[in-house]
């Protein structure tokens, strides 16, 4: 599922390609995939131009003026920018015309992704319950969204209420570059803990960005390479172990990460 590197990705790819371009005609391929009627949809899009974008944990909102378009990419989304000449990229569900002759894609193979018309960035974090972004979180905001907190580590991180934008496979690193088995309570840190897994949290995310959410390409003393069975942990070589917590399935290192 794409996580924060990879819609801070996404937000990189739009501004660079479709900001400031006239939308002149919406195409919808799959009703499914919008959290909206198509008839508002193309109400907030006809005419307008994108005229900045925002994203706030694993959600890109763009925006219109005065609105804004939520895109959610669930477990397969992915953005296209190509020639109207071409053919549409398979699987696309939402193609945006602009009037230079190129077009935007929202594409969506699992059909988990979402897109929405909202009023306001405020409003629609309100509404969505919203954590302070894991990575432009202050270190201020992260101790409020601790505070009085009761949850294992491993969901702490899944829970975007708490903070928004980080995933299954980017809390197993967090978690293991800190040192902090899964299930270790998050109100029990110490802490010297709580601030070595902030600045973890941010670096973590911070690399996954530079990477452009390229997991393929980790360096080998990361985690997320091992993530499978039969590994080693790339510190201690001792057998990565899978578990499985809420319906989620995730890896550590019961050597280096201890409760």
């Amino acid at each position: 599922m794409p996580e924060l590197p990879e819609v801070e990705t996404f937000k990189q790819y739009l501004d660079q390609t479709s900001l400031k371009q006239l939308i002149k005609e919406i195409q919808v391929t799959d009703h499914r995939i919008l959290n909206t009627e198509e008839i508002y949809l193309r109400r907030a899009l006809k005419g307008k131009r994108f005229e900045s974008s925002i994203r706030h944990g694993k959600y890109l909102l763009v925006y219109l003026k005065p609105q804004f378009l939520v895109m959610h990419f669930g477990m397969s989304g992915d953005l296209e920018y190509y020639n109207n000449k071409d053919d549409p990229p398979k699987f696309s569900k939402v193609i945006l015309k602009f009037n230079n002759g190129f077009n935007l894609a929202y594409i969506s193979i699992r059909m988990f992704g979402k897109l929405s018309i909202v009023n306001s960035r405020e409003e629609f974090i309100e509404n969505k319950k919203l954590g302070p972004d894991a990575y432009k979180m202050s270190f201020e905001e992260f101790q409020e969204a601790l505070h009085g907190r009761k949850a294992i580590a491993k969901n702490a991180l899944l829970n975007q209420s708490f903070i928004a934008g980080v995933g299954n496979i980017y809390s197993d690193e967090i978690l293991f570059r800190t040192k902090i088995h899964p299930k270790t309570n998050i109100n029990a840190l110490s802490e010297g803990k709580i601030k070595e897994l902030y600045t973890n949290i941010k670096d973590v995310l911070e690399f996954g960005i530079e990477k452009k959410g390229d997991l393929s390409s980790y360096p080998n003393e990361f985690l997320i390479p091992h993530r499978k069975k039969e590994e080693k942990c790339p510190t201690c070589n001792s057998d990565i172990t899978r578990f499985e917590i809420s319906g989620r399935h995730g890896f550590f290192c019961p050597f280096c990460q201890t409760k």
